[in-house]
Order: C-alpha cells, then sequence, then structure tokens
C-alpha cells in the first residue's frame, strides 16, 4: 500500500555554499571568510523540510545527478526524515549548486547558482499518483515542467497547490491557473505588475484564480489579497545573521497553517515568525524552527493571539 504523506514538494533542491564576509566586497578586491558552512538548499526542498520540522509527515520528488553533489542533498533531506524515494536520479548528470555570499553587518546575501548538467525535470518523470495521494503540494517556478505535471494531479484530486512564485520565468504563466496559493517574491511581484505596485501586482496574480495571493516583503512582512479583501501583516525583528532560505521556509510555513485550516492573516503571521526566526543562523536550513519554538516567540511577540 503506498504512503500517504501530509505535504509532498515537487520542485528544486540544490546544495548551497555559504561564506560570511565582513562586508560585501568591491571590485577587485579580496576579504577574508569569517564563516563557512555547507547545506542543503534550494525552494521547494526547503520548504519541505520547514513543513516536517513543524510536524508535518513530508515527500520531496526533484531530480539531481549521480555525483556527490546530488548524494550529499538525498542524503540531508533523508537525515531531515524526508522521503525521497521518488527524486529521480540522472545518470552522469552534475547537481544543482550555489556559492552564496553573506554580508555580516546586513545579513544580507548574493547568489551565484547553477542548474549543472541536469536535463529539464519533465513532467512525465513526476510520481503524481504520490502527489494525488497528498494533504498538500508544494512546487516553485524553477521547475515548471514538473510542476504543472504535479499540480494537474493536484487539482485533479482537489488537493490544494502553494506555488514559491519566485521569478516570472517561461512556464509560469501557464503554471499559475492550477495553484490555490500564489506566495511570490518581491521580484515576482515586481516583473507581473511592469513595475508597479504590490498591490497591482497582487491584483493581476489574484486574477488568475487562486483562492489568496501573497507577496512576501522580507522583515517588512507581507501582503495577501483574497476575495475578501487586502490583509497587511508585519515581520519581526530578529538578531538576523542570514536571509538565505527565508522565503523557502515562509512558503513551508504556509503550507502547515494551510493544513491547520487557518485564516490567511493567521498563516501569514505564523509564517513570517519561522522566516524570522530561520534568520538567526547561516545557511537555508539550520536554522528552521520547530513548532514549539515558533508558537513560544509568537506568544512573546503577539501576545493575546491564539494559535
Amino acid at each position: 500500500m503506498m504512503r500517504r504523506f501530509d505535504v509532498v514538494g515537487v520542485g528544486y533542491t540544490a546544495l548551497d555554499y555559504l561564506a560570511v564576509v565582513p562586508r560585501f566586497p568591491e571590485e577587485n578586491r579580496k576579504l577574508e571568510i569569517e564563516e563557512f558552512v555547507v547545506q542543503g538548499g534550494g525552494p521547494t526542498a526547503t520548504a519541505v523540510v520547514t513543513a516536517h520540522r513543524l510536524g508535518l509527515d513530508a515527500a520531496f520528488i526533484g531530480k539531481i545527478g549521480d555525483d556527490d553533489f546530488g548524494g550529499r542533498m538525498l542524503a540531508e533531506l533523508e537525515g531531515e526524515g524526508i522521503d525521497v524515494s521518488r527524486v529521480v536520479i540522472e545518470r552522469g548528470g552534475r547537481s544543482q549548486y550555489a556559492f552564496i555570499m553573506v554580508d555580516r553587518s546586513t545579513a544580507a546575501r548574493t547568489i551565484l547558482w547553477t542548474r549543472g548538467s541536469l536535463r529539464p525535470f519533465e513532467g512525465d518523470e513526476v510520481d503524481c499518483s504520490l502527489v494525488a495521494a497528498a494533504r498538500g503540494l508544494l512546487i516553485d517556478s524553477l521547475e515548471p515542467f514538473a510542476a504543472f505535471a504535479a499540480a494537474r494531479a493536484a487539482r485533479e484530486a482537489g488537493i490544494p497547490v502553494v506555488i514559491d512564485a519566485g521569478t516570472l520565468r517561461d512556464g509560469v504563466r501557464e503554471l499559475l491557473p492550477l495553484c490555490d496559493y500564489i506566495v511570490a517574491s518581491e521580484l515576482f511581484a515586481e516583473q507581473i505588475s511592469d513595475g508597479g505596485s504590490y498591490e497591482k501586482a497582487l491584483e493581476r496574480i489574484i486574477g488568475h484564480g487562486p483562492r489568496a495571493a501573497v507577496v512576501t516583503l522580507g522583515e517588512r512582512g507581507c501582503v495577501a489579497l483574497t476575495r475578501s479583501g487586502l490583509v497587511e501583516v508585519p515581520g519581526f525583528e530578529v538578531d538576523a545573521v542570514d536571509t538565505t532560505g527565508a522565503g523557502d521556509v515562509f512558503h513551508g510555513a504556509f503550507m502547515f497553517g494551510l493544513l491547520q485550516g487557518w485564516d490567511i492573516e493567521r498563516i501569514c503571521l505564523f509564517s513570517n515568525a519561522a522566516a524570522a526566526l530561520k534568520c538567526r543562523r547561516l545557511g537555508g536550513r539550520v536554522g528552521i524552527p520547530d513548532l514549539t519554538e515558533t508558537l513560544n516567540f509568537l506568544g512573546k511577540a503577539v501576545p493575546g493571539k491564539e494559535f
């Protein structure tokens, strides 16, 4: 009998090399690295890890090469308790990885990344039966072909789809009508609104038919639009070390809140808190909080608000 999961993620994974420097360097200058780590990353993969740490049973479906990078990515996901039995491994493929420079003074980061040599992750490589048996689907805009097949299977099965809309790249517009919750970055909002306000971006996004459109705004929180109107949800102040993966964590926490049956404001508040807590540690995953830590933080930050 096939195992059923609370959430299945279909999308991108990578290996991140992160270096902390005192400040971003000028051209033709050298800086000594203050801290260095290597850990798994990628939008959907990190979102799935977040959902699992918060208490959901989770599986990830992505594509990697059969190299050391791919092996380490799988080992990290398995170590987190994520089912990776449907991950596609391309023989002779060079896996995805990224170099990330983190500014110690601001916690901002600059990312250089590559897909390696892998062929596109196609829809017929996705185990859609696993998707159709889940309670929720997480996808990203980096793997649009695989995401489209998974989202269509989820839509046919009546399963909510949450997309991490990071960049308005080819294939994403066709994907949006299959998504129930479109959670977009500021970059995506700027692209889809032709440089307009986030209100304009939300209106264009909601025009694709989701139950809710959300734009994340970093430390400023997020804004959401539903058929009931606009909701602005503030962010939280923490001693930030690195913002890498904060948006990915937001998406995983968003799915957790969605599957609890919470309203959109409550989901966004919870997701803002989880994303903020992550920023206290270097890298996209080490600082991901569990449910108890997130709820305790919210209890102090927003007294009187029940979760």
